[in-house]
């Protein structure tokens, strides 16, 4: 992940902590579970866009809900902010290995 004191590779820089979670999270292919009020900053701002709803199924039967995605070039830059450097990439793995 990038480093906080890194400003250039925060992702979502000028974010409210909250929108930077419901953008991971929709970045990740996740519902945004956020507010409201977060939800329509991330709509208004074009950051996330309203994609319809997906029908899902628990024990009740199924339900709709609505769906969210990023568009394409908000993704694309969302990946770069949030990936490592290949510097990171090598810790990372080294420190994985360790702990196998």
């Amino acid at each position: 992940m990038p480093r906080k004191s890194d400003p250039d590779r925060l992702p979502h820089p000028g974010r409210t902590s909250a929108e930077r979670r419901a953008l991971d999270r929709v970045g990740c292919g996740e519902p945004p579970a956020c507010s409201p009020k977060t939800l329509r900053n991330l709509l208004e701002a074009g950051l996330i866009v309203d994609v319809g709803t997906e029908t899902r199924r628990d024990a009740l039967g199924s339900y709709r809900v609505p769906a969210y995605a990023m568009p394409l070039p908000v993704h694309y830059q969302w990946c770069s902010a949030v990936a490592f450097t290949d510097a990171e990439m090598e810790a990372f793995e080294r420190e994985l290995e360790a702990s196998a």
